[in-house]
């Protein structure tokens, strides 16, 4: 990666190169929880939905659900590796999620499932959904309240410090806006957003070694450190991994991180 690339384009470039990963083994751990914040609001009929940042498009069924006979689901990412794994028979554009091509005033819902948190300044993707809503539009997203990870997660790290992979660019992030209830109010009303509700749940996603190790060396952060050793760092990595892996309890592959779940309505 170079030094020329702004944040947004290196975050794409990570999730393109760990796109494969992500959609077996990640995206199903979120996926319920992406879910469940469709459920406040009415299906259709004949909605317009936008799943801004959609990754492969776990959403997509209940979506077009939502979206009611007649509706239809856009689907946005940066990232063009995920953006392909989405289904092929809906709308899918390549876009930045602080500056949506789309019409003012023309979508129903907007979704922003596990994004908000990874940009450099979330106000701007909530101004872009706030400006694209109808009046009475909703608005869904989801959080982290906390990202704790596992024991798991912990022994690949470990392993990749020791091969000395390279350290993972520091990207600026929106956490500070987006981890607790207050915040995600104070962040939506400032885009004019109104009746603000978020419930938090864990995340309680549950890995077992396999899984594990090809989920932290195959996407995200850890994935690309992983990425770029030489194959036999990578073997050395994956071998000593697996062997403190199979030894590790059951509760040290137990995600139990915080998930916001937050809805809002535009005026």
């Amino acid at each position: 990666m170079t030094s020329s690339r702004s944040p947004q384009q290196t975050l794409a470039s990570v999730y393109d190169e760990g796109a494969a990963a992500y959609e077996r083994y990640w995206a199903p751990a979120l996926h319920r929880h992406a879910r469940a914040l469709l459920d406040p609001v009415p299906i259709g009929p004949t909605r317009t939905v936008v799943d801004v940042a959609a990754g492969a498009g776990t959403l997509t069924p209940s979506l077009r659900v939502l979206a009611g006979q007649g509706g239809q689901v856009v689907a946005l990412d940066r990232s063009r590796g995920m953006l392909l794994r989405a289904p092929a028979d809906q709308s899918r554009i390549q876009a930045d999620a602080a500056r949506l091509p789309l019409a003012g005033t023309t979508a129903d819902v907007v979704v922003l499932a596990f994004v908000l948190f990874l940009l450099p300044d979330a106000r701007a993707a909530v101004a872009e959904a706030a400006r694209v809503l109808r009046p009475g539009g909703w608005l869904l997203a989801t959080t982290w309240g906390s990202q704790d990870g596992t024991g798991a997660d912990v022994v690949v790290r470990e392993e990749l410090d020791a091969a000395e992979a390279p350290a993972f660019p520091e990207l600026p992030r929106s956490d500070e806006l987006t981890d607790s209830p207050d915040r995600m109010a104070d962040l939506l009303a400032g885009a004019g957003l109104r009746d603000v509700h978020t419930t938090a749940q864990p995340l309680d996603a549950v890995f077992d070694p396999d899984s594990a190790l090809a989920m932290r060396t195959g996407a995200g952060a850890l994935g690309w450190r992983y990425a770029r050793l030489g194959r036999s760092a990578q073997d050395a990595v994956r071998r000593k991994a697996a062997t403190r892996l199979a030894a590790l309890p059951e509760d040290d592959f137990v995600d139990r991180s915080h998930v916001l779940l937050t809805t809002a309505r535009r005026p």
